[in-house]
């Protein structure tokens, strides 16, 4: 797990991905009152205890990683960063590229939950 979250963790840096100005979403009377809203990218990183790769009844080690990535202002609600538009689909294609070479990695999946009914913590 710790080796998932340093990998999604450097892409966001390397990518400039964490922390961005951003207007997006932004109604016009907000926009009027508060012309620049500083948007944080957070991205928990899960490790699932299932192995879709094992049969039925099969002793596995392997587990999934899933990675869900959404932007807030607020750190209370969020909406999730689509790939594609506001995460770079390069970007995520690399970071499951290196995630999946881990050792005991099963899958690697992308959870588009907002916040909420989601939490950071993947609750």
């Amino acid at each position: 797990l710790k080796e998932a979250d340093a990998i999604v963790n450097q892409h966001l840096f390397d990518h400039q991905l964490t922390r961005k100005i951003s207007q997006v979403g932004l109604s016009h009377s907000t926009l009027f009152n508060c012309p620049m809203v500083c948007i944080s990218l957070q991205v928990p990183v899960v490790l699932v205890p299932v192995d879709v790769e094992a049969s039925e009844g099969q002793a596995t080690t392997k587990r999934c990683i899933a990675i869900r990535t959404f932007l807030t202002s607020d750190f209370m609600t969020g909406r999730p960063a689509v790939p594609g538009q506001e995460l770079p689909e390069e970007v995520l294609n690399s970071m499951v590229t290196q995630i999946q070479k881990l050792e005991g990695v099963s899958r690697v999946m992308f959870d588009l939950t907002a916040k909420p009914p989601g939490t950071t913590e993947w609750e």
